[in-house]
């Protein structure tokens, strides 16, 4: 089990900690990403390079990296940014060589700074059991602060706890709608768990005023109809999806997306209609079928018309020849026979 289950921290007050903001992880989790996805410690004022620090904060991490060689002076702040470039470019060795070097300092565990990237640097390199407690060692230094359980959310469900990922996501979401990472982790373990429903209501509730708001209409289009049998009954999520994509088309969507997700839904709905239709209540065919997706009526000659187009408007939009030209073979296969 993880350590600290939700609610279960300390009702102590404690001083809040300095974070960052959070970036959401879309799509299945990465635990690397989801390492540099998680919110950033500030600067401490009080140490000795963080003027010298706050100077740095667009250099990239190998110019980072190599900047930090002429500190003014060695600091915790210092090594704690030098252990986090050195993450961003995927040189973990390098990451915990500083690690050890900040833990043989005294009282290092008692800086939650250096516990924080303990648990960092053991997330990325797969010792989740180390990261668990190292995060949980901060949600009980700060039980009010979101960022800890953003991270044992992760920690959760990389180990397959998907109950505990979905109530630390939960409690992370409800509480402050800004941590839009947390609605996404909360869609992924649902989605895990076999709460399609949840997953999709998750997504949704990202507002319209979030710069994410698109990357989770377009995950929940996704969600709804991924990975799911034909023969389901699919009516309602086609004609859901359909209104989602049209409601981002209006929002601006590019076309390129736009059309892509067209092919998902299109595709979807072709596979339901060959399958049978099923939970239509339309047994009288074609001339019953109720509405249609994405203008194309739900018969099997309409749908394929609607891919056909669909493929050789993202044929239009390749930028390589041989994207263009296999966007092109996708479009003649599904355009219906004709006698002419």
């Amino acid at each position: 089990m993880i350590p600290g289950q939700p609610g279960g921290g300390s009702n102590a007050p404690a001083p809040q900690a300095g974070w960052g903001p959070a970036r959401p992880v879309v799509s299945r989790l990465d635990q690397a990403a989801a390492v540099l996805a998680l919110p950033v410690p500030h600067v401490d004022p009080g140490d000795p390079n963080a003027g010298f620090l706050a100077g740095l904060s667009s250099a990239a991490p190998a110019e980072l990296v190599a900047a930090l060689r002429s500190a003014p002076e060695d600091s915790v702040e210092k090594r704690l940014r030098d252990v986090r470039a050195r993450l961003e470019l995927g040189d973990t060795a390098g990451a915990l060589r500083e690690l050890r070097t900040l833990e043989d300092a005294a009282d290092s565990d008692a800086d939650w700074r250096v516990v924080w990237h303990r648990g960092l640097a053991a997330l990325s390199t797969g010792d989740f059991e180390t990261a668990a407690l190292s995060f949980d060692a901060v949600y009980d230094a700060f039980p009010g602060e979101p960022a800890p359980k953003l991270a044992l959310g992760i920690c959760a469900e990389v180990l397959g706890q998907l109950d505990n990922a979905a109530e630390y996501y939960r409690l992370v979401w409800i509480t402050d709608h800004s941590y839009v990472s947390a609605a996404f982790g909360l869609a992924r373990v649902l989605l895990k768990s076999g709460d399609r429903i949840g997953a999709v209501a998750a997504l949704e509730s990202v507002p319209e005023s979030s710069i994410h708001y698109t990357a989770a209409r377009v995950a929940a289009i996704r969600a709804r109809l991924r990975d799911r049998s034909p023969r389901e009954p699919l009516l309602t999520d086609l004609h859901a999806a359909a209104r989602q994509v049209e409601d981002l088309q209006r929002q601006g969507l590019d076309s390129d997306r736009r059309e892509q997700l067209a092919t998902e839904v299109l595709g979807s709905a072709l596979d339901w209609v060959l399958a049978g239709r099923t939970g239509d209540g339309a047994s009288g065919g074609p001339a019953a079928a109720p509405g249609d997706i994405l203008g194309a009526r739900l018969t099997e000659r309409d749908l394929r018309f609607g891919l056909e187009r669909s493929y050789r408007v993202l044929a239009r939009l390749a930028q390589q020849g041989g994207a263009r030209i296999e966007l092109v073979e996708r479009a003649n296969r599904f355009r219906p026979r004709t006698w002419v």
